[in-house]
């Protein structure tokens, strides 16, 4: 952005004793570059023609016409979306809009998946109708992720990705929205029959992954029992790296509740900063071990 010395303040003055008048004084010492119209009629003729195009193509196709063009691919872009504003655009609520779009498709590109509503809890999904139909059952891996905050309404956005000949394949999409008063295990639920509707098409399932998210894993070990869940690698190095720089003492080690759950583990061993009650009480109070060893001990 271009900064000029223009002495630009702006004063805004609140009297406590005037609750419905601010005083607003804006000073401008200089003024900047006047505005320039830098489009053409061409240019809009152009984005008009190819308004079913990606904007990166219609910016080449510019470029391609007017190679001394002022023009910058964002502002393009905001020309292009301007003019499809009517095609997506089908409700003034942003969320019955996507649900009226999804319907002018459903069928043909998409497929909506049934979800049960619930108090507290609102979700809206679907599935790329052609990726599953070609790729459904030579899946093998189905991974799970999500961002949070995707529009004004506070939606959070679920992906779903197949493993397609060594490549990512979306398959799934589902937007959610909670409040506090949706019911525990609401998100489990959603997110089950989410990942059932796709199972239906991806029958051969044998690896899934997500992040370190309990409503991910368990609905993924709900509808794929037979298949064996993972973390993410990146999540997984992070979670550990952020442990590992804590500055604080580690948790009380166990040495016979990590034997019962991991049998190679020795259940003798423990380091300094074992739990409070002595290691040969522990062991004595253990069925597995035999007399001698908490006699060694």
């Amino acid at each position: 952005m271009d900064r000029f010395k223009c002495g630009g303040k702006l004063n805004i003055t609140v009297n406590p004793s005037v609750r419905d008048a601010v005083r607003v004084k804006l000073t401008h010492r200089c003024p900047h570059e006047y505005y320039v119209d830098i489009g053409s009629k061409r240019v809009e003729e152009i984005i008009q023609e190819m308004r079913d195009s990606p904007p990166s193509v219609i910016w080449q196709r510019i470029l391609k016409d007017e190679p001394k063009t002022n023009l910058t691919e964002e502002q393009i872009y905001i020309r292009w979306s301007r003019m499809n504003t009517d095609r997506w655009r089908l409700a003034d609520d942003q969320v019955q809009s996507a649900i009226k779009l999804l319907e002018t498709v459903e069928g043909v590109s998409v497929e909506i998946i049934p979800i049960k509503k619930e108090d507290g809890i609102h979700a809206i999904g679907f599935t790329l109708k052609d990726a599953l139909e070609d790729w459904g059952q030579e899946v093998c891996e189905l991974a799970m992720d999500s961002t949070w905050k995707t529009n004004a309404a506070g939606y959070e956005l679920y992906g779903i990705v197949a493993e397609a000949n060594g490549r990512s394949l979306p398959v799934a999409f589902v937007f959610v929205t909670t409040d506090g008063s949706a019911l525990s295990g609401a998100k489990d639920r959603m997110l089950q029959q989410v990942l059932g509707h796709v199972k239906n098409k991806c029958p051969n399932v044998l690896f899934t992954l997500s992040d370190k998210d309990q409503s991910e894993i368990n609905a993924c070990r709900a509808v794929f029992p037979q298949a064996r869940h993972q973390l993410c690698y990146w999540h997984a190095i992070r979670y550990i790296e952020e442990h590992l720089a804590e500055d604080k003492s580690p948790a009380p080690y166990d040495p016979l509740k990590a034997h019962r759950i991991f049998n190679f583990i020795d259940p003798t061993w423990a380091p300094g900063v074992t739990a409070s009650e002595p290691l040969t009480t522990q062991v004595a109070q253990s069925t597995p071990l035999s007399p001698v060893l908490v006699s060694l001990l």
